[in-house]
């Protein structure tokens, strides 16, 4: 499968609350809920790439197994992970749109719990 900015911005944008916003002076598109980042798509036409959040010690799992996925670009390397779209070949639909889940997820889960809930209740309706 081949990724591309419209695929991984449709998968962040149906995320409940989800908004982005260009950036140029990063040269990027950020994909953020409640003004907390939870993915950033640059947009360099010869190597485009993604960063997303995840857990540390999943990070490590995932750097291992997947050689695609490397430490975040420009980013808290404990923390982000960037996967660049020309390598990969190893990453199909569902675990782009899991590895997006789980970022959004760690940034929703660092909310307050009233606006959790929210979100989560927009989940279940």
């Amino acid at each position: 499968m081949k990724i591309t900015y419209e695929l991984i911005e449709q998968i962040a944008l149906n995320l409940n609350g989800a908004k982005k916003e260009y950036k140029q002076s990063w040269g990027a598109t950020l994909f953020w809920i409640e003004n907390k980042m939870f993915l950033l798509v640059g947009d360099d036409k010869e190597n485009p790439m993604m960063n997303f959040k995840n857990d540390e010690f999943i990070n490590i799992h995932l750097r291992e197994k997947y050689p695609e996925i490397i430490p975040g670009y420009h980013m808290n390397k404990k923390h982000w992970n960037s996967l660049y779209f020309n390598n990969s070949k190893n990453i199909d639909k569902k675990f782009l749109e899991q590895l997006i889940f789980e970022s959004y997820e760690i940034i929703l889960k660092s909310l307050p719990k009233k606006l959790q809930l929210l979100y989560t209740q927009e989940l279940l309706n």
